[in-house]
């Protein structure tokens, strides 16, 4: 899959795809922990957050330099 200048492999497709889902559901339960006033559980959520979203672009990072 080409990303726009680079090209993933079937395991980082794999991953960018598990991330994604990880993330849909962490950004719900950020929400309703926001919601509820939860300010610990919501940090501790935007943390995980934070390290998806880092992990994320750090293979598409190499999937562009594997590339060139």
């Amino acid at each position: 899959m080409q990303n726009g200048t680079g090209f993933l492999t079937a395991e980082e497709r794999a991953r960018i795809i598990d991330i994604q889902d990880l993330l849909i559901g962490l950004f719900v339960e950020h929400r309703e922990a926001v919601e509820n006033g939860d300010n610990r559980r919501a940090r501790l959520l935007q943390s995980e957050i934070d390290d998806l979203l880092l992990e994320k672009e750090e293979i598409e990072k190499w999937a562009v330099v594997g590339s060139a």
